[in-house]
């Protein structure tokens, strides 16, 4: 039984290195272009939607002080 335990110990750390060296190796992922383009996007909503964001935010503002006190 102790033979049997340990040849299953091997194989599943034959099988977790191999995952692991899959991980390391793939090269997908978020790039530098993408985290750009989502930067320019969020601007530019920001820039369309300025007054209403602005009209926003201090709204929640104005609530949070009044609740403070």
């Amino acid at each position: 039984m102790k033979t049997f335990l340990r040849i299953k110990k091997l194989q599943m750390g034959q099988v977790l290195r191999g995952k692991l060296e899959e991980l390391l190796n793939e090269e997908g992922g978020v790039g530098f272009v993408e985290i750009i383009l989502l930067m320019v996007i969020v601007i530019a909503i920001a820039a369309i939607f300025r007054e209403q964001l602005t009209a926003a935010v201090e709204a929640v503002f104005e609530q949070f002080t009044d609740f403070i006190g």
